[in-house]
């Protein structure tokens, strides 16, 4: 099994749908599901929490720092491919 963490980067208001906005990035045409839309995010190294993954990723994705508010809920995926 391998553990993954996305990052849900939100800004803004939630309430005002004018001024809320959610960061997703679409994937590369040649890489496995491409040109589909994901949070960004990738795979836990050794020890290392989901938040912190989800941190990190986001700086190397992105070049952006985030800051995590609240845990999203586990999910649980088989790809068929594998």
């Amino acid at each position: 099994m391998i553990e993954i963490a996305a990052a849900g980067i939100v800004e803004g208001d939630p309430g005002d749908p004018d001024q809320f906005r959610v960061l997703v990035a679409r994937r590369r045409p040649t890489a496995p599901r491409g040109g589909l839309w994901e949070f960004p995010g990738g795979k836990l190294e050794r020890g290392e929490s989901a938040a912190t993954a989800a941190v990190r990723e986001s700086r190397e994705e992105l070049g952006c720092e985030v800051e995590i508010i609240a845990p999203l809920p586990v999910s649980e995926d088989r790809d068929e491919r594998a």
